[in-house]
């Protein structure tokens, strides 16, 4: 695999141009509920970039160590390569670990602010590590299902995972943490 500026932005351009066109449609739904978090559950609006920066950090280290799997040869495109498995299963392990410790601190932390007002310990944590841990699941599939596909077809996985696991942890984010919260809050 060559590496030219060139062939970078052929393959980057188009696809952070989609990227952000997906991140214009996640920004819209959350100002259209915008109101409602800041009347209702203002803890969310700390919760949200935490919840979708975490995923897009996990998601994109588990592509950048897909691809210099597949760089290396550790990694083959099969899914069934244990090397690909453990990875997966480290990520999702390291996902629900720092989502369940960060929504401890931000619920006290929110507590000692006011911002938890009408929200229970036991609701938070479910919808903050409910949304978090279904958020890893789907960004660990993104991720090695975009490493893969780009790597098959002679992209470097390096250009084009990290763009499409955060674009889509941000937009994914957002919608599990109001399905979460609708189906706690009613």
């Amino acid at each position: 695999m060559t590496y030219s500026w060139k062939t970078i932005i052929r393959h980057g351009l188009p696809l952070l141009m989609f990227c952000l066109l997906i991140e214009i449609y996640a920004g819209g739904i959350l100002q259209q509920n915008q109101t409602f978090l800041v009347k209702q559950l203002p803890v969310f609006l700390v919760s949200i970039p935490v919840i979708n920066g975490v995923g897009g950090n996990i998601g994109s280290i588990l592509g950048a160590r897909l691809a210099s799997g597949l760089h290396v040869g550790s990694i083959r495109l099969d899914p069934r390569d244990k090397q690909m498995h453990e990875n997966v299963f480290t990520s999702i392990l390291l996902g629900i670990l720092t989502y369940g410790i960060l929504a401890i601190i931000i619920y006290y932390i929110g507590t000692i602010t006011g911002t938890t007002k009408g929200i229970e310990l036991i609701s938070y944590l479910t919808i903050f590590i409910g949304t978090g841990v279904f958020l890893i699941c789907i960004l660990s599939f993104v991720s090695v299902f975009s490493a893969f596909i780009s790597y098959k077809r002679g992209i470097d996985p390096d250009d084009v995972v990290a763009p499409i696991v955060t674009t889509f942890g941000d937009t994914i984010g957002i919608m599990l943490l109001f399905f979460f919260l609708g189906g706690i809050m009613i």
